[in-house]
């Protein structure tokens, strides 16, 4: 055969080249996009860029277009260095929360084990998987492999929640309804299949440490009316300042009927973002993905329900409740409070660390650097 016809496969610097230039033409159109939503030139975009990507911040190109930092009418003058990206997020992540306290916020057992002694409402676990025999209280332990088995195929409760004891944006998570003997497999809330050796395969995955099982909640009845019966946690930013701990940011991650979390992932899992007025509740904008493909949404897509103006119920308990819960991890200073508005009233699904602090910007339209946080930059 005439080895000119072979299929060869591209170097890696093609490959490279290929991907800058993509990337290229994508930066390019968003200039031009600018230019005609703005009328800022192509040069006032780059000199932007350029002072704005050389500050300690070090904002970064599609950063500036994305989280929409070119936008004077929401950022002005100064107001953009104050502006954060994915950099930004990590250094301050790094700084304000110590190494040897991330545990208790990541480790969904030793949280949950927190949370409880001291109280506060969490989601009911009827039973734990742990090769490590760990547990967050008198729930079903499940130590073996052969013990998951039997639990899965013959005491799973329905319908059910399950997550990883350490894990992030959604993955191995599972919400089912029922079990199809038969087929050996597992129906979820979508109708979908989950086949009873795929389930016990994420079960087993090592990086998760072990799996909880937990009941699923109700949503409050004035949640479910405005967007369904998906769990939808608010997520409440708490930085604890010298006076004690202060809510930062609110806004409110919006689960699709078609999804099983509520993870944004920058507007690829269709679900949406509600900027919450920290002080009263309520919902002040919308949107479905950042900057340029993101659109402001008035109405919930599922429910069809008006959605700006309202505002969520048991507001003050669950603020309240954040605060009290905070004080307990005094070596966290910027917490992410995961909060599920449920009938029996707020639960703290989770406490999280090493968040992307430009969405809430975005949402809000507000620089996340403020004088609280920089206070706190500067004395830690």
């Amino acid at each position: 055969m005439d080895s000119s016809f072979e299929q060869k496969k591209p170097d890696a610097s093609y490959v490279g080249d290929v991907m800058k230039m993509s990337k290229l033409g994508k930066l390019l159109n968003y200039a031009s996009l600018v230019k005609k939503q703005t009328g800022k030139s192509y040069f006032q975009q780059l000199s932007e860029i350029a002072r704005l990507s050389s500050h300690e911040r070090h904002l970064g190109i599609e950063e500036y277009y994305e989280l929409g930092v070119f936008d004077d009418k929401s950022y002005s003058g100064r107001q953009k260095f104050d502006c954060v990206g994915w950099k930004a997020s990590y250094e301050i992540d790094k700084n304000l929360n110590h190494d040897y306290w991330r545990a208790t916020a990541n480790d969904k057992v030793l949280n949950y084990a927190l949370l409880q002694h001291y109280g506060f409402p969490i989601p009911d676990t009827f039973a734990t998987y742990s090769p490590n025999r760990r547990c967050i209280g008198s729930e079903l332990s499940l130590n073996s492999e052969k013990d998951l088995e039997d639990f899965l195929l013959h005491s799973l409760q329905f319908p059910v929640f399950i997550k990883p004891i350490h894990g992030s944006f959604g993955r191995g998570t599972y919400s089912l309804i029922s079990y199809d003997a038969p087929l050996r497999c597992f129906i979820d809330v979508r109708g979908e299949k989950v086949f009873f050796a795929d389930l016990l395969e994420s079960c087993l995955t090592r990086q998760y440490r072990g799996m909880l099982f937990q009941k699923c909640l109700q949503p409050h009845e004035e949640v479910q009316a405005m967007i369904g019966s998906t769990t939808s946690c608010v997520r409440i930013i708490v930085a604890m300042t010298k006076e004690g701990p202060k809510i930062h940011m609110a806004f409110w991650k919006m689960a699709r009927a078609h999804n099983i979390t509520d993870n944004f992932c920058m507007g690829e899992s269709g679900n949406l973002l509600a900027w919450v007025n920290k002080n009263t509740g309520s919902i002040e904008r919308i949107v479905s993905g950042l900057w340029p493909n993101g659109t402001e949404v008035p109405r919930h897509p599922d429910t069809q329900q008006e959605l700006l103006g309202k505002n969520l119920p048991d507001w003050q308990q669950a603020t309240s409740m954040c605060l009290s819960a905070a004080v307990h991890f005094p070596g966290l200073k910027l917490q992410h409070w995961d909060i599920a508005f449920c009938r029996q009233g707020p639960v703290l699904m989770e406490l999280n660390t090493e968040a992307d602090l430009g969405v809430p910007q975005f949402l809000g339209r507000t620089p996340f650097l403020d004088a609280t946080i920089k206070e706190l930059l500067v004395n830690t």
